[in-house]
């Protein structure tokens, strides 16, 4: 083996990174993906799209059936470790709010069958409502560019703030308060 440089060793090709490097790299891709996001204008307020998701039963839902409350739609994986991080932090906001007028609503992209799912809400105390979708649409029509990505929608339809990354309650409580 010889020195790789940056925290890591290459062996026959492969580059073994070290902790340091691996969270410089994810910290610097974040910041990418943030600035791509601001100078895309994502957090330019405008309607949610029109769009249908199922639920774990295979009903079609609309976010749409939700105007009238302020929304918190969630695009997770049970494959993301980030998302694993936000969710106890989404599951308390719901607690909180959600006879204040707030819908938290998860959607689980490529995550598996609707039973897998359920075992993986159950798993993590998720208090919430949970709807499915494939990848392709989810970065069509809603520009999903990392995940989790959460959208703050409110009463009346429209995108208020998208968040990239994992968010803490704090952060998204004084946002989802200044729309109650």
């Amino acid at each position: 083996m010889r020195p790789g440089g940056a925290g890591g060793a290459v062996n026959k090709g492969v580059v073994i990174m070290g902790w340091r490097s691996i969270t410089a790299g994810l910290f610097l891709l974040t910041a990418s993906l943030i600035a791509d996001t601001q100078a895309a204008g994502l957090n330019d307020p405008k309607p949610v799209p029109a769009s249908a998701f199922r639920d774990l039963r295979g009903t079609s839902v609309s976010l749409s059936d939700f105007k009238g409350q302020v929304l918190l739609v969630n695009f997770w994986g049970t494959w993301c470790v980030p998302c694993l991080r936000e969710i106890p932090e989404l599951v308390r906001l719901s607690a909180r709010f959600d006879t204040k007028g707030l819908a938290v609503v998860g959607i689980a992209v490529d995550s598996g069958r609707p039973d897998d799912i359920r075992a993986f809400m159950i798993e993590h105390q998720i208090n919430y409502p949970t709807l499915v979708s494939p990848l392709g649409p989810v970065k069509k029509i809603f520009r999903v560019v990392g995940f989790p990505t959460t959208l703050l929608i409110d009463r009346h339809g429209v995108i208020r703030k998208r968040y990239v990354g994992p968010q803490t309650e704090e952060t998204l409580r004084q946002d989802v308060e200044a729309l109650l």
